[in-house]
């Protein structure tokens, strides 16, 4: 440790008046060595510099340092993590640091990007993280948001944090991690600042290499750590501290070597609680846990509201202050576990490696429950990785804690075992970095080279792949070098050719309209040539199961069948190349599952016959039960054996899926686009084709309802933003108020007596006692809410962008001047518009515009007085009518309403083949970005012609 700081380090005013920023004993700044060294080579003066050092080290505040420095000199910062997790923890984290200090408490400026969502800080999506001021985001999400279209070419304002860069040796996820690196380096950064605790010194000396950074390196713990193997007649130990790593010593004495008889001993020693019990197997965390409460009596009383969903074994737990923690958590579960460990409510958590993914928790001790993991390709137990344990084990005395040593325990059964487990614990050594990107690995790269217009023949692509770091380390271990890359790169080629994605001349290779919207989404063409060739079959029958105004239709059924068939896709099986996503065994492995939507739906399901495909048919079952709105232990009891945690990481791969294919859709139906441009099943304008764009705002909005475990109609629910500590209703707080009848936003927010006792029922129980008065309150103030958040956003943009009193015009008019504000903004962009509701043309439309060459689409303005009132569904799709009378049947439509439309619209008009309804506020974000030149006349024609309602999320991404 360190008192005080090295000459020039650069720190900001702001860091270092904050003691979050800078640690202090004294009154003077306390750090560890590694964040002095790092201040020394000048990571707060825009050094581009790699970070190795053990995980009890600090690393993380030389992040943060990083980005205060990039905010101080008025440019962006970008936080790159490994899981989805982390990156909502460092999301909150940013928001803790910087909200209120430098930017001011704009929300806006702080956006965390994963494969759930992209939101702000403000819990808003958006589909434009590139513009935050600070963006959190997963390695391979940003890898989506950077890649496609063509990579920035200057990004020369943007500091980089890349948190646990060793993953470009990951086998699975490696390649992305590589490729993302490679697309930074070209583009250039303002700096860029590696963290990583488990790199060996050649890896981090090639790493640095490569990306031109300064190697900062120490390999000694500020936190002491004991490290013993117990064997039956032995003690196996190694001793780290400060400055120093100890040698494995051997002692001939024999002590407890059962896993929860260990847990009782650490327990009684001063210090070492909290105790994380690591576990190979998810089963274990479940069955130790209960062996240790097991008799116990409850040791803290604890109150949870009803919406807090726990399983009845977690609820035990944590009254007797132990708990589990693994990857069939709920969502709300796992935030609950963190939290209560975190407020020292836990003694002792049976873990897999979920908790030990660099997510900080005080941990005093830990116990290996074991240390080999089944390998299910060569069936057998295999050592985990060198770089797990470390990573497992340096869980352990963290900074900031108060133990004086941190405890690791792994016991081994006879010498054979002990000598592996030595290998373990020599922290002086870590294991060399894996293959990042293979030949195995080239189909995906491939497409997002070329999509990214970074390559447009095979020689180029070939050059882009040799320049990467696997294949320098390749060419330094193969005498043969890499030439036979060249074989796998064609082979790659030749099949993104053959399914439309890649057009070969012989000027080059180009990528097809098709093939961009396929990298944008990351899904292997195959699966997108799936969906695409089976909507145009079956596009016209799904649309008959669309919710209708009369109640017809049956969305449950739509829903079913897309999970069906994005569960029958190609990312689960080896089509197109290896699966990306998988169907946890508990779903996949029990026999089949009674299923009402299959035998009813059966026609209608691509996979046939339906009941040989297992994990569809039950994955389906548990997704459609879940956004229905059934209880968890409804839905559980679906398909035995199932964890809620399960169905929502099935709930999220299939959303993704879902949201990429609706995306794909819109962009590919577009009539802005010649038929050669598309997929042979898309061309033409038959009923199929007409029906399958029809789904495209479908897809994504059952999508969200997966995503969300809701139906429809309370889907809008998701936005209300309470004060507080809560934010937004959990799902069955939503589904209570449903219950009780309170679905529209008028029922939520009136103030009668009966309403008021309906809410109190529907939200009974909660520790909150004012929360019904809250709810009602966030409903009236919804929509305005809304509007006034995007329209302080969308002023400051539109005095950059010179069209400010055209932006004030479309949030503040009403009537004809919101008319008259609307024929302002289309003339700006040099969109010609008609009039057409003139004196003496009664009952007609307002508009018609004009937008290039292509149909003309009529246009009706919507308005309501009063912020509260919104647009109804015969309001909304009047001009259909309206334009039938004047001999426009076949135009296509677009109401603009303000300052909304109801919620209930949405899912009533996706069968109206020729309408669009678009709220004010997405208009206005949708006109700024023309102006701004991030979107095109064409991508905004085809944003108004996609049947539904427009919002600002599925505005078309610039090419």
């Amino acid at each position: 440790m360190k008192l005080g700081l090295p000459p020039g380090h650069g720190l900001s005013e702001f860091v270092v008046s904050s003691t979050e920023l800078l640690p202090k004993m004294d009154g003077e700044p306390f750090i560890t060595d590694i964040q002095f060294e790092a201040l020394q080579a000048g990571v707060s003066l825009g050094s581009n510099v790699l970070i190795s050092a053990p995980t009890s080290t600090g690393k993380t505040l030389i992040g943060w340092w990083t980005i205060a420095s990039a905010i101080a000199a008025g440019g962006r910062a970008v936080y790159l993590v490994s899981h989805r997790a982390l990156a909502k923890q460092k999301f909150e984290e940013a928001q803790r640091l910087f909200l209120r200090g430098p930017l001011s408490g704009d929300r806006a400026a702080i956006v965390c990007a994963t494969g759930d969502a992209v939101e702000d800080a403000s819990g808003r999506r958006t589909n434009a993280p590139m513009t935050a001021t600070i963006l959190v985001a997963t390695y391979e999400k940003f890898l989506g948001c950077l890649s496609v279209g063509g990579p920035p070419r200057d990004l020369t304002d943007v500091s980089f944090v890349c948190d646990e860069v060793q993953l470009v040796g990951d086998p699975h996820r490696g390649q992305n991690v590589e490729l993302l690196l490679a697309l930074m380096r070209r583009s250039g950064w303002r700096q860029l600042v590696g963290l990583s605790a488990v790199m060996s010194e050649k890896d981090a000396e090639s790493f640095a290499s490569w990306l031109g950074l300064r190697l900062v390196r120490i390999v000694s713990r500020e936190k002491a750590l004991r490290i013993e193997c117990r064997a039956p007649d032995n003690i196996h130990s190694i001793s780290v501290a400060p400055g120093a790593v100890g040698e494995i010593q051997r002692e001939r004495r024999r002590a407890e070597r059962g896993t929860n008889r260990i847990v009782a001993e650490l327990i009684r020693s001063p210090g070492a609680a909290p105790v994380i019990v690591f576990c190979m197997k998810v089963d274990d965390t479940y069955n130790l846990c209960a062996e240790w409460h097991r008799g116990k009596p409850e040791l803290v009383a604890i109150s949870w509201p009803p919406s807090l969903e726990l399983s009845d074994n977690l609820r035990n737990a944590l009254t007797r202050k132990c708990a589990f923690h693994n990857a069939e958590l709920s969502e709300a579960e796992r935030l609950l576990v963190e939290e209560q460990i975190t407020a020292g409510q836990v003694d002792v958590v049976y873990a897999t490696t979920t908790l030990a993914a660099g997510v900080n928790f005080p941990l005093g001790s830990a116990v290996f429950a074991a240390w080999k993991r089944w390998n299910f390709d060569r069936k057998r137990h295999e050592t985990i990785g060198k770089s797990e344990f470390q990573n497992m084990a340096g869980r352990v005395g963290r900074m900031g804690q108060a133990a004086v040593q941190g405890l690791v325990i792994m016991c081994a059964d006879g010498a054979a075992a002990a000598a592996e487990a030595e290998q373990l614990m020599d922290l002086d050594s870590q294991e060399e970095l894996g293959a990042g990107i293979t030949p195995q690995d080239f189909g995906t790269l491939t497409l997002q080279l070329f999509a990214g217009k970074l390559c447009s023949s095979r020689q180029d692509a070939f050059d882009i792949v040799a320049s990467t770091l696997s294949a320098a380390r390749e060419q330094s271990r193969n005498i043969a070098g890499i030439a036979h890359w060249q074989d796998d790169l064609d082979r790659q080629i030749d099949r993104l050719v053959g399914t439309g994605c890649l057009i070969e001349s012989m000027f080059g290779v180009v990528v097809t309209a098709f093939g961009i919207a396929v990298a944008r989404s990351g899904m292997k063409p195959e699966t997108a040539l799936f969906f695409i060739e089976n909507l145009a079959g079956h596009a016209v029958g799904l649309s008959e199961l669309l919710p209708k105004a009369d109640g017809s239709g049956s969305e449950d059924d739509l829903l079913f069948v897309l999970a069906h068939s994005a569960i029958s896709s190609p990312e689960f099986n080896l089509a197109g190349g290896k699966a990306t996503r998988s169907v946890h065994w508990r779903i996949s492995q029990p026999n089949l599952a009674t299923n009402s939507y299959a035998r009813r739906l059966s026609a209608r399901l691509w996979d046939q016959p339906w009941m040989g495909n297992v994990p569809a048919a039950n994955g389906a079952l548990l997704l459609a039960e879940w956004a229905a709105g059934k209880s968890r232990s409804d839905v559980e009891a679906a398909v035995s054996g199932v964890r809620l945690g399960n169905i929502e990481n099935l709930a999220r791969d299939v959303a993704w899926i879902l949201t990429g294919i609706s995306e794909i859709i819109s962009d590919i139906t577009s009539p802005t686009l010649a038929d050669e441009s598309k997929p042979a099943a898309l061309r033409g304008n038959n009923p199929a084709i007409q029906a399958t764009r029809c789904l495209a705002r479908s897809l994504r909005r059952q999508a969200t309802r997966i995503a969300n475990g809701l139906p429809s109609d309370i889907l809008w629910m998701t936005n209300l933003d309470l004060p507080g500590g809560q934010r937004r209703l959990a799902r069955q707080q939503m589904l209570s108020l449903r219950f009780q009848g309170l679905v529209q936003p008028h029922e939520l927010m009136d103030g009668s007596p009966a309403a008021d006792g309906k809410r109190r029922l529907g939200l009974a129980g909660e520790l909150v006692p004012t929360l019904a008065n809250q709810v009602r309150d966030a409903a009236r103030r919804w929509k305005a809410s809304e509007r006034e958040y995007f329209q302080r956003i969308h002023h400051r943009r539109a005095d950059k962008a010179i069209c400010e009193p055209i932006i004030s015009a479309l949030y503040v008019a009403r009537g004809t001047q919101l008319e008259d504000a609307f024929a302002a903004a289309m003339a700006s962009i040099s969109v010609e518009c008609e009039s057409l509701d003139r004196v003496g043309k009664q009952a007609h439309p307002d508009f018609l515009i004009k937008i290039e060459q292509y149909p003309s689409i009529v246009v009706e303005i919507k308005s309501k007085a009063n912020d509260t009132d919104l647009v109804a569904l015969n309001s909304a799709t009047e001009v259909l009518a309206a334009s039938e009378l004047i001999g426009l049947k076949d135009n296509f439509c677009v109401t603009v309403c303000s300052p909304g439309v109801e919620p209930s619209v949405p899912s009533l008009i996706e069968s109206c083949r020729r309408l669009c309804v678009v709220n004010v506020s997405d208009l206005a974000e949708a006109f700024l970005r023309i102006k701004e030149g991030s979107l095109t006349r064409e991508g905004f024609y085809n944003w108004l012609t996609t049947p539904g309602v427009a919002a600002k999320e599925d505005l078309p991404h610039p090419n």
